[in-house]
């Protein structure tokens, strides 16, 4: 059952890709619903990557940042590519500050350089 203050994350399918613009603050609950929406969505469509639009998020912390990591490797072993865009500088600062782990990591400066970023990695 949807709980009334429950913000959903929308997902859209564009270019062969989900979509999931994030433009709220990261919850625990958040996170866990966009994983199984993304996880869904991603199965149902055949999507050959994902998108995590992270514009609107102004501070991720090591647990949030962990909990992205998962959705990344889950949506890898699915087979899809994901590519992170629109961090905002005190994120990418935050990120490094705290020692997160981003090998492996694909990002972007913004939507379009995404979706140019994820063409490139279905080639290889």
């Amino acid at each position: 059952m949807m709980q009334l203050n429950q913000q959903d994350i929308p997902l859209q399918i564009s270019q062969n890709c989900v979509v999931a613009s994030i433009q709220v603050d990261l919850t625990p609950e958040l996170l866990q619903q966009l994983c199984q929406d993304l996880l869904e969505k991603l199965h149902a469509s055949g999507a050959s990557g994902v998108i995590l639009d992270l514009s609107g998020v102004e501070i991720i912390d090591f647990t949030d940042f962990t909990e992205l990591r998962k959705i990344i490797d889950m949506v890898e072993i699915m087979g899809a590519k994901t590519i992170i865009s629109g961090l905002q500088p005190g994120v990418i600062s935050a990120l490094v500050d705290l020692n997160a782990d981003i090998d492996g990591i694909h990002a972007a400066l913004n939507l379009d350089d995404a979706f140019v970023l994820i063409d490139t990695l279905r080639v290889l």
